[in-house]
């Protein structure tokens, strides 16, 4: 294997090393963000209080719940490290390099003048070249100050009673979710209780709900019985039907007799015994009537 090779690898290897200590700062830095996070919304004694007899000590379950959720998250933010090009990282912070690094190893098999010229000069300059030059020694001091900042502050949150929500709003809470939750799973349950309830109360009082059964309708302002009456036939007459209460009132907006507005059929008969004559006079008179 050419010399450029080995030195290649080896800056290949302290790159990803290098990525790894990110991952782990990463790591750090997510578990003590949930921790504490878990510490101030007093998450043991929520387990306490849901889980009385448990398995395995619930002293253990904030930290690995933790610890699981900044694994998730690390992996996440460094799901492409495996795909990182390292030759085109060197050849982007070295310009020396540019192209001829891919060139000599494109033809890394090959050999003539030209190219081993160009492996030994690629080898030589990979020799100046260290994987802590392909970082950003900003980001790697911005990443070790944030890790000891979270631990800090996890710290002083363990150890400071006060920084966490009082056990008693805790509980409060879990009593007003179960409460809420109790009434949830009952209406899912049983969504027409209430509604069977309404209709039995509508059905025996008549009081005109949906589900009721009213026998008493407002018309002008006056209850009308909408009871059907027992009969035979199509229909009958009320007992205390009395014609006098039903006359017809004379008015300007009506100039008709009395006896006129109680004919049965309303002077049709005698209308149909005028002549053809008549019968368009009193059309034309109508129609021009109507235009006053």
């Amino acid at each position: 294997m050419d010399d450029f090779l080995d030195k290649l690898k080896t800056v290949r290897a302290g790159f990803f090393k290098k990525m790894r200590f990110l991952f782990i700062l990463d790591l750090i830095i997510i578990t003590s963000i949930s921790y504490a996070a878990f510490i101030i919304l007093n998450l043991q004694f929520f387990l306490e209080k849901s889980f009385p007899n448990p398995p395995i000590p619930l002293g253990i379950i904030p930290p690995a719940v933790s610890l699981v959720i900044a694994l998730i998250g690390a992996l996440l933010l460094h799901r492409k490290d495996k795909k990182k090009n390292v030759t085109l990282l060197i050849e982007n912070k070295y310009p020396e390099l540019n192209e001829r690094l891919r060139t000599a190893c494109d033809n890394r098999d090959e050999s003539n003048v030209i190219v081993e010229s160009l492996k030994s000069y690629v080898s030589e300059m990979l020799g100046k070249v260290s994987a802590s030059q392909l970082f950003s020694k900003r980001r790697i001091a911005a990443k070790i100050i944030l890790t000891i900042v979270f631990i800090v502050a996890a710290v002083a949150i363990l150890i400071t009673p006060e920084a966490r929500i009082p056990p008693n709003d805790v509980e409060n809470f879990m009593n007003t979710v179960g409460g809420n939750l109790g009434n949830v799973t009952n209406e899912t349950l049983n969504p027409f209780a209430d509604a069977n309830m309404e209709e039995n109360k509508a059905g025996n009082t008549g009081s005109g709900e949906i589900f009721g059964k009213p026998n008493i309708a407002p018309v002008e302002g006056k209850p009308v019985d909408l009871t059907l009456q027992v009969g035979g036939g199509l229909g009958n007459v009320p007992k205390d039907y009395d014609p006098s209460q039903n006359q017809f009132i004379k008015s300007g907006a009506f100039p008709v007799d009395v006896l006129g507005s109680n004919v049965s059929d309303g002077g049709y008969s005698t209308l149909m015994k005028k002549s053809e004559t008549e019968k368009e006079l009193i059309n034309k008179y109508a129609i021009e009537r109507s235009k006053i």
